[in-house]
């Protein structure tokens, strides 16, 4: 019986010994808690931004009414804006590049669109709208000298 006894206080005591390491432990590896933000407008890292704002863009269920809806475009609507735009983007880079005076002229159903070399990389594009006669004219740039 007096083995029995030592048994049970040893245990008791290992138990006690095991008791107080774990939680004593628990303290020695606890440390002060820091906040840190992550939001860049709230003093975050930058490199936080561009997650931040594509996990805000998958949770946005609004849809704008007035945008354009790209998805309802056939193959030949895609190829003839692809079209367009190549035929606008050689103009402009013959009257950035071309001499002074040299013009351009693209026409549409709708549009007639002018372009006119400046001289020194500058032109002038005039859009008109068939429609409407609504005309628009826009300066790119002026040619060395003049302000």
């Amino acid at each position: 019986m007096k083995r029995t006894k030592q048994r049970m206080t040893a245990r008791v005591a290992a138990g006690v010994v095991t008791t107080s390491l774990l939680l004593g432990s628990g303290f020695a590896w606890a440390g002060q808690l820091v906040y840190e933000p992550i939001n860049p407008s709230f003093g975050g890292s930058p490199l936080n931004g561009s997650y931040l704002f594509n996990k805000a863009q998958s949770q946005d269920d609004n849809k704008d009414p007035d945008a354009p809806d790209f998805g309802n475009l056939s193959e030949t609507d895609l190829f003839l804006q692809d079209l367009r735009a190549g035929v606008v983007n050689d103009a402009i880079n013959d009257a950035k590049e071309g001499e002074a005076g040299r013009t351009s002229v693209i026409e549409s159903s709708t549009l007639r669109v002018r372009i006119r070399s400046l001289g020194n990389g500058g032109f002038v594009m005039n859009i008109v709208d068939r429609r409407t006669g609504e005309e628009t004219t826009v300066n790119f740039g002026q040619p060395s000298g003049q302000f």
